[in-house]
């Protein structure tokens, strides 16, 4: 049987000591493979995406520690973050426009804990979707677990993230992330999404002009793409802004 080495540190491997990937490489499952987080799917990914991966890890882990390590013990309302998960590991913050999603690892049991985490802007959440499952349980009964899917837009390494949350728990995760993007269609928000849909109009009859008039240009479509996407998925201006300064003072 011929051996395979790791792609990524050269480690000689078997088949207890092998992680196999979709594109036919192989890397360690002692170091290498321990790098990604558990949720990060390796079968189905390739050794581009693990590298990213890796790397996406690495310096999420950085910001976690300089960022959001101070915010958990802030005693300011307003930097105050809200947290998710059947075990609350995604951590939001409003006030930096950043996201977090960790996992804690233990040396021995639940001694010598450490913090790993994959850390994107709140601004690039696209996508958070309900999906369930039933599963047959310990004892063989069956169970429903439930599962919130989240898709972060501009990520290289894990942008899909299928995190398990509480029972009835999406409700509240899809309220509080409409809120924050000016979309829930709500008395209190109706101006606000009235107001975007009125912009995107404007655009799309402005790019149409255009295109009549033979004056297409690339600030044309931008606008237009920009005045669509604020109507649909919400104005991500501001946080955008926050995230990008928060991120600027991370430390190399």
């Amino acid at each position: 049987m011929a051996k395979h080495t790791c792609a990524i540190c050269g480690a000689e491997l078997n088949l207890i000591t092998e992680q196999k990937l979709a594109d036919g490489n192989f890397i360690c499952r002692k170091v290498c493979s321990k790098k990604c987080l558990k949720i990060f799917d390796k079968v189905e990914a390739t050794l581009e995406s693990v590298n990213s991966h890796i790397e996406q890890v690495e310096y999420g882990t950085k910001v976690w520690n300089q960022i959001f390590v101070p915010l958990t013990k802030t005693k300011v309302k307003e930097e105050k973050m809200k947290r998710f998960g059947k075990n609350g590991e995604l951590y939001v913050s409003p006030s930096t426009g950043l996201v977090a999603l960790t996992e804690n690892r233990y040396k021995i049991f639940i001694f010598g804990k450490s913090t790993i985490a994959c850390v994107y802007r709140l601004a690039d959440l696209y996508g958070y979707d309900y999906e369930s499952e039933v599963v047959k349980n310990s004892e063989g009964k069956e169970e429903t677990r439930h599962y919130c899917v989240l898709l972060f837009n501009n990520t290289p390494g894990l942008y899909q993230v299928r995190m398990e949350i509480r029972s009835g728990e999406f409700e509240s995760m899809e309220k509080y992330f409409n809120t924050l993007f000016g979309i829930q269609k709500t008395l209190g928000n109706i101006k606000n999404t009235w107001k975007q849909q009125i912009n995107a109009a404007k655009a799309v009859a402005d790019a149409v002009k255009a295109v009549k008039e033979g004056t297409v240009d690339e600030a044309v479509a931008e606008n237009t793409i920009g005045a669509l996407d604020a109507a649909q998925y919400g104005d991500r201006t501001e946080w955008i802004a926050k995230a990008d300064a928060a991120l600027a003072a991370v430390q190399k």
